[in-house]
């Protein structure tokens, strides 16, 4: 009851940052991109804790959990993503829009624009139910199911959807600030305290090694049902995250909101530290927490899942493992004897971190479908107000669409990788090159977008239940490859196929200067 009272305590604190940054807003640009005046630092806390939700909480755990050393996998592929994004940081900030669409209208024109917003939509709308549903889980594990897990995910969207609303990428910002500060200091904490209590490294080692999890590739064969090597799984993980992450519309959104191009490039150079520090201790916590598991300190709780599964299927039983074992960290805070102002640190931080994950993932759709629909299509001479009250109107709109979709996916995982897909091979390969390659076309652009949503959409819904889907080549059963490489081979065809854009169109998007 003590870890339930101080995560609502705190997620009141974070409406109240809501209210009193609604001064702060004085016109549309305030409320989408926090009128262009945050400081490096500012924004490396939210650009850190805006990526560390529930998808590296209960994912990123959980992967550690089943796979050990192997989970990295997933994480690396955003390190690499933020690396490859701090050399064109200066030219994102200097072309200086406000939404990804706006770079696909000037880029590669209107089509392209419409593409890119319908895409984003779906997938982050997808993301939102999924932060939904790691809340709902945070709040029954720590109330000893006194709020059930249906009861934890309207709590956790009504809180996200709020504050949201209130004062846009202001409350946004600030909340994620101290948010990623406190949750940083309770992950590192739980991880050292759990560290002593199995024995230390050695002991970790040896546990892990005996479960076949002190390996890179080790025990990746697991995820899966049908006989795919441990390599073909990994890479199928590391790439969606890679990118999900290069074509994120909260980076870029944020991006937009530096005070300058230094100080956005500054700021993408102390997130990958971040990233990897805070990643790989979730991992590593994860990993621990099965060591945990394995010596009675905590429930193991892949056990637990899957004795409750009534048709054992493999299927059912793959579910079960990795429903099981993202529920590692709120299980650690709970069973592990942490002292309870770290304890209470711990699940309060995971609460507000995926909180404010969501609430920058509803923003983003929002502002796209304000600035690419709305003013573009339906009321260009709409006044401030009226932009504020529609941005505000669609935060809640689109809340409470991923409410209502948080029961298509039965794990963080499942719904993560389905969404990273949809925006990753879609979105992704012709947003980079708007900014690295002068030849990219709009037909292009468009090629690639097409494709790369219908192959996600054919692989993740219909082909999966043909008979001879299994007897695919490996690469073709994984959906990363299919989707990855024939929406990029759309983008350089199309583009080579047709007029390279005028050489004039090209300056804004290649200004390295300050």
């Amino acid at each position: 009851m003590t870890y339930l009272s101080g995560i609502l305590i705190y997620l009141f604190a974070l409406v109240a940052v809501g209210i009193y940054k609604i001064r702060s807003v004085k016109n549309s640009e305030d409320f989408m991109v926090a009128g262009r005046t945050l400081p490096w630092y500012i924004l490396v806390g939210t650009l850190l804790a805006t990526w560390m939700g529930s998808g590296s909480l209960f994912s990123g755990a959980g992967l550690g959990y089943r796979n050990g050393l192997a989970g990295l996998w997933s994480s690396g592929g955003a390190w690499l993503g933020i690396a490859l994004i701090y050399f064109i940081t200066r030219r994102i900030r200097n072309f200086g829009k406000v939404t990804v669409p706006d770079i696909f209208e000037a880029r590669y024109g209107k089509m392209a624009a419409v593409l890119a917003t319908i895409t984003t939509v779906v997938a982050y709308t997808t993301i939102v139910s999924y932060q939904f549903r790691g809340g709902g889980k945070v709040l029954s594990m720590v109330s000893d199911g006194m709020v059930s897990l249906e009861t934890g995910i309207i709590i956790t969207a009504v809180f996200a959807i709020s504050y949201t609303v209130l004062a846009g990428m202001f409350s946004v910002v600030y909340t994620d600030v101290v948010n990623g500060v406190l949750m940083s200091i309770g992950s590192i904490g739980a991880l050292i305290f759990l560290y002593f209590k199995v024995g230390g490294l050695g002991e970790i080692i040896t546990v892990a090694e005996a479960a076949g999890k002190w390996q890179w590739f080790g025990n990746w064969a697991a995820e899966r049902t049908g006989d795919i090597s441990g390599p073909v799984i990994a890479i199928s993980f590391f790439v969606p995250t890679m990118l999900l992450l290069m074509g994120d519309a909260n980076m870029y959104q944020r991006i937009f909101s530096a005070q300058d191009g230094g100080s956005a490039k500054k700021a993408v150079f102390f997130w990958i530290i971040g990233v990897v520090v805070l990643e790989s201790v979730i991992s590593m916590l994860g990993l621990t927490g099965a060591v945990a598991a394995s010596k009675g300190i905590i429930p193991d709780l892949v056990a637990q899942a899957q004795a409750g599964v009534t048709d054992p299927t493999a299927s059912a039983m793959l579910e079960a493992r990795q429903a099981g074992s993202e529920s590692v960290i709120p299980a650690i805070a709970r069973y592990a004897g942490l002292p309870m102002v770290l304890g209470l640190l711990l699940v309060s931080t995971m609460m507000a971190i995926i909180v404010s994950t969501a609430d920058s993932f509803l923003l983003i759709p929002a502002t796209n479908l304000t600035r690419d629909v709305y003013l573009r299509y339906i009321n260009p001479d709409a006044t401030e107000k009226q932009i504020l009250l529609i941005s505000r109107g669609l935060v809640l709109v689109l809340g409470i669409i991923a409410f209502l979709l948080v029961s298509q996916f039965k794990t963080v995982l499942n719904a993560a990788f389905t969404a990273y897909n949809i925006y990753g091979t879609s979105i992704t390969p012709a947003l980079l090159a708007a900014f690295l390659w002068k030849r990219a076309t709009k037909e292009g652009a468009i090629a690639s977008i097409i494709t790369g949503a219908t192959v996600t959409i054919v692989w993740t819904y219909f082909l999966p239940s043909w008979e001879g889907f299994s007897t695919l080549n490996p690469f073709l059963q994984e959906l990363t490859y299919p989707a990855a490489g024939l929406s990029v081979s759309a983008l350089v065809i199309g583009s080579l196929l047709t007029s390279a854009p005028p050489p004039e169109s090209l300056e804004q998007f290649f200004n390295d200067g300050d």
